[in-house]
């Protein structure tokens, strides 16, 4: 029987470097051959080594061919149970419509990629409602098939992620790239005529985290007097344990369930005195800033059902704490309040829009994007680059001003003469 494995280099492939070894004899004793191509060599080398310990150690020689059924069983003991109660729900829809789609007994390794595209295309609403499903919920489906099938590669349950492509024919439904959602940028004017409308210093406090500290909305409503530093002017976003009078509270970081990102971010001058009248009220809330007294004795009475395991503001019996569960009603009554306010919503509106509000402001203030991701708690640049590529009719005003500036009558190059 031959039990080696070998690293061979053929300079004409696309991927020249192959690592090839032998299966198991079958009844003839015949051997299977299976190989691997790579791109550099030190990732050929990398596997080569790894291939030839696991043989060592008596692993199988031929490839498991599991099903999608296992593979999403797989999948859900290993990577969902770090994922958030939202990221479950919308993996488990992706999932099921994978698993009606293929079928549960479809084996992994057949998946090609025609199908996967024709998958990806077919997806449409579930819920009903007319319309054709958006691209945006399309790439969702498409970064949860893509997970998926990457940690059945790295499981070594398939070969090839027939989810993800590297250029290829144009028009490929694998290809996209969704434009982001418009989203109504609130303009620091606007925002001051929102708090004039606003009466109490509970719901200002709360619209000043969110649109000058850049909290999300369950970040605002989550914290305590104990995490805001008047003197040193910041609010320090932490995670908090559950106790018998509050829920838990978990930072999480953007595209990294795995961990949170706790953060400290500056407070603006203009925000003081909302913030240190919401703290003087707050021992009538156990200490949250944002929460008057009457909700939070409703959040208690929630949390209370919540560790019961009863059904609790609508939720099912054993629905886990979300961050969010703190609101109630916001997004209407903050809509009410902008309207009344002069603001006209030309574009969707949610609480999110707030912490956008706030990333935009400060790109179009020039603030380092390293900086702002930073204060965004994002984990890279990428997400927050965004906020940068977005033209506003501001910026093209100033774009415009700065010609006109360059071009005036008159001016003179510092390199003239």
């Amino acid at each position: 029987m031959n039990t080696s494995v070998s690293l061979l280099h053929e300079p004409k492939r696309q991927k020249p470097w192959l690592v090839r070894w032998y299966g198991e004899p079958d009844e003839r004793g015949t051997q299977r051959r299976y190989s691997k191509a790579f791109r550099y060599c030190h990732e050929a080398k990398a596997f080569h080594t790894n291939k030839q310990a696991a043989f060592n150690r008596g692993e199988p020689r031929d490839p498991v061919n599991v099903t999608l059924e296992e593979l999403v069983e797989d999948f859900g003991e290993a990577r969902l149970s770090t994922l958030s109660y939202a990221s479950k729900i919308g993996y488990g829809n992706t999932l099921g419509q994978l698993t009606s789609y293929f079928g549960p007994g479809r084996k992994v390794r057949e998946v090609r990629r025609r199908e996967a595209e024709a998958f990806i295309a077919t997806r449409t609403r579930q819920d009903g409602r007319p319309g054709g499903l958006s691209d945006w919920s399309k790439a969702r489906h498409l970064i949860h098939c893509r997970a998926v099938f990457a940690a059945a590669v790295a499981w070594e349950y398939a070969d090839e992620n027939p989810f993800r492509t590297n250029g290829g024919v144009g028009g490929s439904p694998l290809r996209m790239n969704p434009k982001g959602k418009p989203w109504q940028h609130i303009t620091p004017d606007e925002f001051r005529r929102l708090l004039a409308q606003t009466d109490t210093p509970q719901r200002r406090a709360a619209y000043w985290l969110m649109y000058g500290c850049g909290l999300r909305a369950g970040e605002a409503y989550n914290m305590m007097v104990a995490n805001v530093d008047l003197a040193a002017r910041r609010v320090h976003v932490v995670n908090r344990a559950a106790t018998a009078d509050a829920p838990p509270f978990t930072v999480k970081a953007e595209r990294q369930s795995e961990s949170s990102k706790e953060r400290s971010v500056p407070i603006p001058e203009a925000a003081i005195a909302d913030l240190t009248e919401a703290m003087r009220q707050a021992f009538k809330s156990g200490g949250f800033l944002a929460l008057t007294e009457e909700r939070f004795r409703t959040v208690q009475e929630h949390w209370r059902l919540c560790r019961e395991g009863k059904p609790w503001a609508g939720a099912d019996a054993g629905r886990p704490w979300q961050n969010r569960n703190m609101m109630n009603n916001l997004l209407r009554d903050t809509k009410q309040l902008l309207i009344a306010a002069g603001v006209e919503l030309t574009a969707p509106f949610t609480l999110h829009t707030f912490r956008k509000s706030f990333a935009q402001n400060h790109a179009d203030a020039g603030t380092p994007p390293c900086t702002l991701a930073k204060l965004l708690g994002h984990t890279n640049t990428r997400v927050t680059l965004q906020f940068y590529n977005r033209v506003t009719d501001a910026n093209e005003r100033a774009a415009g001003e700065a010609m006109d500036r360059l071009l005036a009558p008159g001016r003179t190059s510092a390199h003239a003469g």
